[in-house]
């Protein structure tokens, strides 16, 4: 891995372009082994932290892509914090490159690149001056975008002080933070409908509602959540944004149930699947290419030669798994759809699937090569999450190196696992494919297998199973309300079975319980079952996820 990264190094130097050399270098990070057990570690992750360092030192900072690169794998604070604060006159305007047709990008750019490397959460316990810095930002407001950057550093904030003593919680910076949150939050609500901000104003309310009762503004957080479900999530914040109403009430009713009864976690509430199309922060912003550059298709194809080469070459699997990822994303579409069977054919012994790390990463990337056939890869989805047992091979582990920190663990689970990952960013597949939705229709009327890993897999495919729900309880063309009707009953029984059996304390079928009482709240009125669903729910009132389904119930 060491040699490889090396090599990826000179080829980033030998560049056709800067935003080909900005690519390659943005992924070299991913290439680090983990030399903790070696006596003298090697410097190449040290060497790229220094000329990292180095650039981030300019004065004038020349803004390029390669900065922009650069500030994705920097990591060192001493490095990023003096850019948070520097003026933007002391950085240069943006050099487009000649992919870049445009337009460029703010200098702010430089200050949210450099907030999301740094390491908030740590900065927050380990470093005075880091911390210091956090807290006047996250105090001062503004850009709501670089707020949701600093969520991190506001959740650790809430969980050292609900880690002390309860009768002290109420002092400190954590507290007085969640109080300076309520008005901005109430304005927020007020204002005009912008994804970010709702983004950032319903993690906040989860916040509220996890530590408001623990930091002395129970009174205040509980008018603020209850206006919220008076109105039932309908605030100009959410108008026009599909499904954000209902997105708003569900985290204001879970957390009015932790206003009630506090929670004993110091860590902080998990978010329900979004129904809005939700702001990534990184997704939609500071991953895409800052002045819309695109890499010509000659570029492309050499990148991919090199990359040929290097897998011709290497013979252990984290090497070759991270070449091969590379080629998932470099590939152009004409290629990747020619190349597609060579890449899966490894992946089979005639009729059985080959379990080892590459077979795992090979399944991985074809999945997600989007230039290939939609219909292609949803045959070998299928393929992959019926496999059975007897159709996976034993775990082949000759290609792994000997440290077990650099290879993936092995088991017939994961085949299934990579798959159900694959369909759950892919939900569109299982509405224009119908073998694909009567394999999820006959698996969700099926028990939650015994153990760990199937109810892990089971959690994994539930946003799927759900799709199907909503399809046949949606009055639409194809849909069949019997069949919806059928597998909410079923999740009745399964979560009455996993009661009995007690095994809802452990964390894998304690989470797709809580994902079906969910479910049943969330379709149980469209596929007519309101009144049994209801009368199901409130045999479980003591129950949050049971409390929550029975408010989404009566929406």
């Amino acid at each position: 891995m060491l040699a490889l990264m090396r090599r990826e190094r000179e080829r980033a130097e030998r560049a056709p372009s800067p935003l080909v050399r900005a690519r390659i270098l943005e992924a070299i990070p991913g290439l680090f082994p983990d030399t903790s057990g070696l006596t003298r570690a090697p410097r190449c992750s040290d060497e790229l932290a220094d000329e990292s360092a180095a650039a981030l030192r300019g004065d004038p900072l020349v803004f390029s892509r390669l900065l922009v690169a650069r500030l994705r794998t920097a990591r060192d604070p001493g490095a990023l914090l003096p850019l948070v604060t520097r003026r933007e006159e002391r950085i240069t305007a943006y050099e487009l490159g000649p992919a870049e047709p445009g337009p460029a990008p703010p200098r702010s750019l430089v200050r949210s690149l450099a907030l999301a490397s740094l390491p908030a959460p740590w900065l927050m316990s380990h470093h005075p001056e880091g911390r210091q810095l956090l807290l006047e930002r996250l105090r001062d407001g503004g850009d709501a975008r670089e707020q949701l950057l600093l969520h991190g550093a506001a959740a650790a904030l809430f969980q050292e002080a609900a880690r002390g003593d309860p009768a002290r919680a109420q002092g400190g910076a954590g507290p007085s933070l969640l109080r300076a949150w309520l008005p901005d939050l109430a304005r927020r609500l007020e204002g005009p409908a912008d994804p970010v901000s709702l983004e950032l104003a319903i993690r906040r309310l989860a916040d509220v509602g996890a530590y408001g009762a623990r930091f002395g503004v129970g009174p205040e957080a509980r008018a603020l959540v209850d206006r919220i479900l008076a109105a039932r999530g309908e605030l100009p914040l959410t108008r026009g944004i599909a499904g954000a109403a209902r997105d708003l009430a569900e985290v204001a009713r879970g957390a009015l149930h932790d206003l009630d009864i506090p929670r004993r976690s110091a860590a902080p509430v998990d978010l329900p699947p979004p129904r809005r199309d939700r702001f990534r922060v990184f997704g939609d912003w500071l991953d895409a290419e800052p002045a819309g550059g695109k890499v010509a298709a000659a570029d492309a194809l050499a990148r991919v030669r090199d990359l040929d080469g290097e897998l011709a070459t290497l013979r252990f699997n984290p090497s070759r798994c991270r070449v091969l990822e590379e080629l998932g994303l470099w590939l152009p579409p004409d290629e990747a759809s020619r190349r597609f069977d060579a890449l899966v054919a490894p992946v089979f012994d005639g009729e059985r699937v080959r379990l080892s790390t590459e077979a795992l990463c090979r399944m991985r990337v074809a999945l997600r090569l989007d230039g290939v056939d939609e219909a292609r890869r949803v045959k070998l989805l299928l393929r992959l999450m019926s496999a059975t047992p007897a159709q996976i091979g034993a775990p082949d582990t000759r290609g792994d190196e000997p440290r077990p920190a650099l290879a993936t663990p092995l088991d017939a689970a994961s085949v299934a696992a990579e798959a159900a990952r694959a369909l759950a960013r892919n939900l569109g597949w299982i509405d224009r494919h119908a073998d694909l939705r009567a394999w999820l229709e006959a698996q969700a009327l099926a028990p939650v297998p015994p153990g760990g890993p199937a109810a892990a897999r089971w959690r994994l495919l539930q946003p799927a199973f759900e799709r199907v729900v909503a399809l046949h309880a949606s009055g639409g063309p194809e849909a069949r309300p019997e069949v919806a009707r059928a597998i909410l009953r079923g999740w009745m029984e399964s979560v009455r079975a996993a009661e009995a059996q007690q095994r809802v304390s452990d964390a894998p079928m304690g989470e797709v319980v809580n994902a079906r009482l969910r479910a049943l709240g969330e379709h149980g009125q469209r596929a007519g079952l309101a009144e049994e669903v209801g009368a199901f729910l409130d045999e479980r009132k003591s129950e949050r996820a049971a409390v929550v389904a029975s408010y989404l119930l009566s929406l």
